[in-house]
């Protein structure tokens, strides 16, 4: 036992050496949707002040296409060795009900590393449509002979929001994919789409300079960033009450003292009252969480939300 332990020890050393040294090289940080997104500019947002607490850089890297599951695909498969992580919004819970076939396990393969905080939805029509209201805008859909066109940046177009809207204001709708929010939103701008159910913080600044109009928002209460739109609860559609949210994982099997080391950067990035204010103002409302409610949390909206395409027999081969 003795020679045995004698022998195994040289093979031991570099991997503790290199857990003591961590990180030892930049650290990536995958985004599955284009830049200027909500998820692109959150990610930035903490990756550019990251290099004085780690004593490494962190790279944002844009990894587009399947509604975000490539990107989550590359971090499932990526060395568990604290360099490379991933920002997710709240898409990414849908995804194992949505997609006939993921190519790793959503529930199994990531471990929890910090939530960033949650953030209200919005749904917004051209400012050239006529419906001035929610009233009006599901009252044209269901009058309408052909669908009413809505576009998404998640989950190849469709979103948990779509399915229910569909099933409460008894509206029919036709989906266009996009690479991200603000493609989507040219589109909306330009009138191509009937409308959008966009994340508060793409959309405020064309609500406020007139290209779009808000009509409610999924939260449980007002957005700070658009506190005269009033929420879908309060016009009687009480079933959409979601707000996005976006946290960060990494692979599974990667190392606790680098997830906590990590977790405390990002805490403290994120206390920043610089840091703070730009994310309220981008409309995300922190909600500090320690990594193992964080994995709790993440555990239980994979499960919840990947019920919602299931039950409306939704599936994307």
């Amino acid at each position: 036992m003795l020679r045995r332990s004698l022998l195994a020890t040289p093979f031991l050393l570099p991997l503790a050496a290199r857990a003591q040294t961590w990180p030892d090289k930049p650290i990536t940080l995958i985004v599955g949707y284009g830049a200027g997104g909500a998820t692109d500019i959150i990610a930035r947002t903490f990756a550019e002040r990251m290099q004085p607490l780690l004593g490494q850089p962190m790279v944002v890297q844009n990894v587009t296409g399947a509604g975000g599951t490539i990107a989550s695909d590359r971090v499932a498969k990526a060395a568990p060795d604290g360099h490379t992580i991933l920002l997710i919004p709240n898409a990414h819970a849908v995804a194992p009900g949505l997609y006939a076939r993921l190519p790793y396990d959503t529930a199994g393969d990531f471990t929890a590393l910090f939530f960033a905080g949650n953030s209200a939805n919005v749904l917004v029509v051209p400012a050239g449509s006529p419906d001035r209201d929610l009233a009006a805008l599901a009252a044209r859909g269901r009058a309408a002979a052909a669908p009413l066109q809505t576009g998404s940046a998640a989950l190849a177009g469709w979103q948990p929001a779509h399915q229910i809207m569909k099933e409460a204001l008894g509206l029919t709708l036709e989906h266009v994919p996009y690479r991200s929010g603000p493609q989507g939103q040219t589109d909306l701008i330009a009138g191509r789409l009937d409308f959008m159910v966009s994340n508060v913080l793409e959309v405020a600044e064309h609500v406020r300079a007139g290209r779009l109009r808000a009509l409610a928002v999924t939260s449980p209460t007002r957005s700070p960033l658009l506190p005269e739109v009033p929420t879908f609860a309060e016009l009687g559609v009480t079933a959409l009450q979601a707000d996005s949210w976006f946290g960060f994982i990494a692979p599974r099997g990667t190392p606790a003292a680098a997830l906590d080391r990590m977790h405390a950067a990002f805490g403290s990035i994120a206390a920043v009252p610089e840091v703070a204010s730009r994310l309220q103002t981008l409309g995300l409302i922190p909600a500090p969480m320690e990594r193992d409610a964080w994995q709790r949390f993440y555990l239980a909206e994979v499960e919840k939300w990947s019920a919602v395409p299931r039950r409306a027999n939704i599936r994307i081969e």
